[in-house]
């Protein structure tokens, strides 16, 4: 009993049976294996502590990072000029950044002051300062001094670089000089004595150019204190210039707009900013709309797949083009061209606003509605600065005007498509060539990311175009009722098929 006790008491570990079963295994093996072998010295392990000293370049890049800040607006009571984004003038050549990015005639604020081939119309902008501050009834001692208070809100609106070789009192001579020339050219509508035709042409190109701009703000320094001239009316007046929409320079209000350029699009879109903040809202309800939408067809195309004659129903789906899912798949049209094939129809919207564009799609036809647009000389720089004022930082943010360039040039690819809108009244081509309208609205694009502010629209589009019964009966339209002379020639068989139809009747005996 009491080694049983003990047992109990002092029970051996598992690990010590297993340790004296191994060895006594060991010891069976190296009585049948003969000796055993000398065990390897052991390599000790030595370790190299490699010591890496930071520069000081380096740690100036830790401390950016550190000091990193996000984009905050800025805090300048006027918005900032920038120059052409370098995105944009990748793939440009510099005789194509000449042509439509730097003024041909005419300097306006500090990017381009001083060049040669603008020295010329220098000597003009003294005088033209002269007769608006006498029509105006200032002094210029007064709009000097104004400027001149403001000079560290007009530094800021600039690239520093260009700044640092202008003290404060150049520059403000500079704005005094370019803002008096400015104004005087607006107030009358160009028509300056000292200015020639072609003179006058260029100046009005260069106005709109987003390197040539002053701020708003030291325009409204120069013609508040105008006793006289409203300037506000007199500059809405001058930016409808050359726009075919018939609209009123009331409708374009005048909410501190950062230079002439956003002034022009706002004429162009239709609005102030308050206008293009509603236009996105707009499109995010139509998003939303999309998105319960595909919902709502998800379930409907997971029940038809319980339903018998699976095969009948995607034959009438396919056939009247409700088997596709628009808002997830690629848009197949291509132009103006294939859209009139499928019965689509082209009408003007009735204004010239950029943002004024709608489809409405009937039982076998649609019509898509879009703006007025004049195409002349000025009209290939003047979007161009506009899609790369867009694409600047502290720019608006939903890019209309660059949206509504690449919608009509996935519209127009070939001369036709452009004869079809001239002829629905749509494009007023001044430049004569169907050619060349067509290849500027491609060269204006390029390179250019297509945005969904127009998505809804060409969904809708899309649901038309899948149709194939309209495609069939657009065709079978166009190919026999073209002209009067087929219509009538149909009208004419129709009613003698009925008169042969009367006439049989009445031949059977008993009618």
């Amino acid at each position: 009993m009491e080694a049983k006790q003990k047992l109990i008491e002092k029970p051996v570990p598992l690990s010590g049976i297993r340790q004296q079963r191994a060895s006594s295994w060991r010891e069976d093996c190296d009585q049948t294996e003969g000796p055993k072998p000398e065990p390897e010295p052991e390599i000790e392990e030595h370790r190299i502590d490699v010591i890496v000293e930071i520069s000081d370049r380096v740690k100036n890049w830790i401390g950016s990072v550190g000091n990193a800040k996000e984009r905050t607006p800025s805090q300048n009571p006027w918005p900032s000029i920038p120059k052409v984004p370098d995105q944009i003038l990748r793939g440009t050549t510099p005789s194509d950044f000449k042509k439509f990015y730097e003024p041909r005639v005419i300097s306006f604020g500090p990017y381009h002051h001083g060049k040669p081939h603008l020295q010329s119309m220098e000597k003009i902008k003294p005088l033209c300062a002269k007769e608006f501050l006498a029509a105006s009834h200032q002094s210029i001692e007064d709009v000097y001094k104004k400027i001149e208070s403001n000079i560290e809100a007009v530094r800021k609106c600039y690239d520093t670089n260009a700044m640092n070789e202008y003290d404060d009192e150049t520059l403000a001579w500079m704005m005094l000089l370019d803002g008096c020339f400015i104004l005087q050219f607006i107030l009358f509508k160009g028509n300056i004595q000292v200015l020639r035709e072609h003179q006058i042409c260029f100046v009005q190109v260069d106005l709109f150019l987003l390197e040539n701009q002053l701020p708003f703000g030291v325009l409204q320094l120069i013609f508040e204190g105008a006793r006289v001239i409203t300037m506000k009316d007199r500059i809405k007046e001058f930016i409808n210039i050359g726009m075919s929409d018939g609209t009123s320079a009331s409708e374009m209000p005048l909410e501190k707009p950062a230079h002439l350029l956003d002034l022009l699009r706002s004429a162009f879109l239709g609005s102030s900013r308050g206008g293009d903040k509603k236009m996105i809202s707009k499109q995010q309800e139509q998003k939303a709309a999309n998105n319960n939408n595909n919902n709502t067809h998800h379930c409907w195309r997971m029940m038809k797949e319980f339903l018998s004659f699976q095969c009948l129903f995607q034959m009438i789906r396919r056939l009247f083009g409700l088997s596709q899912d628009n808002n997830n798949q690629w848009k197949t049209f291509r132009h103006i061209r294939e859209l009139k094939a499928a019965g689509i129809h082209f009408q003007p919207s009735g204004t010239g606003f950029l943002t004024d564009i709608s489809f409405k799609s009937h039982f076998f036809y649609g019509y898509l509605k879009l703006p007025f647009l004049l195409i002349d000389d000025s009209t290939k720089p003047k979007f161009l600065n506009l899609v790369a004022y867009e694409m600047c930082p502290d720019a608006p943010e939903d890019y209309a005007v660059t949206s509504f360039l690449c919608f009509l040039d996935s519209l127009i690819d070939h001369p036709d498509d452009v004869k079809e809108l001239r002829s629905k009244k749509i494009l007023y081509n001044s430049l004569g060539s169907d050619e060349e309208v067509a290849r500027i609205f491609n060269e204006i694009t390029d390179g250019l990311v297509y945005l969904e502010t127009y998505e809804k629209v060409k969904d809708d589009i899309q649901k038309h175009y899948d149709k194939r019964v309209n495609t069939w009966i657009a065709q079978a339209l166009h190919d026999h009722f073209s002209s009067p002379w087929t219509i009538m020639a149909f009208i004419a068989a129709v009613f003698i098929i009925f008169l042969t139809g009367v006439q049989t009747y009445f031949a059977i005996p008993g009618n």
